[in-house]
């Protein structure tokens, strides 16, 4: 496992049509629950109208009061991104990603190590430059995606902000 170092970007917002689950870090690991998402997703994915490109985009919210960890539930949203939020299929939810400027990260190797990667860029990379990420961050699965694998890269975008403290 690595990662290449962040780099901070501008990002345009988007919508996206996919599957979510409510899950903790324990149940991804001991349950699996966002490969199952990721099964389930792959059966309906037919079903979306307006895909725009072939990368799954993964977002992750977590709670509102900052506070997060392990037995700590969060939302997974698995989709495509699309024109429009016009049509959602029955059982799938739409999502708009924010415009904005953002921590982008990619992490390299089988994705059972991706939680080193969020936290260096939560617990040392964002308080190094004064800042917090917001509530939610994504990751997009492109074609460099290749599960398990110890050359997969997946590119991970943290939404950035001033530190309430700190005067920009």
């Amino acid at each position: 496992m690595s990662h290449f170092s962040p780099v901070i970007v501008s990002r345009e917002g988007y919508p996206i049509i996919g599957m979510k689950i409510l899950t903790t870090i324990q149940a991804t690991i001991e349950q699996s629950t966002i490969k199952r998402l990721e099964a389930t997703f792959f059966k309906r994915s037919i079903e979306i109208q307006n895909r725009v490109g072939t990368s799954k985009i993964l977002v992750q919210i977590y709670p509102a009061n900052g506070y997060f960890g392990y037995h700590v539930p969060y939302t997974v949203i698995l989709g495509y991104r699309v024109e429009n939020l016009d049509t959602i299929p029955a059982g799938m939810v739409g999502y708009h990603i924010p415009a904005g400027e953002y921590a982008k990260i990619t992490h390299v190797g089988s994705e059972e190590w991706i939680t080193k990667t969020y936290e260096f860029i939560y617990r040392h990379w964002l308080p190094r430059k004064r800042r917090t990420g917001r509530t939610y961050d994504y990751e997009v699965w492109d074609r460099r995606y290749q599960p398990g694998q110890p050359h997969s890269e997946i590119d991970i975008f943290v939404p950035m902000q001033p530190n309430r403290s700190t005067v920009w």
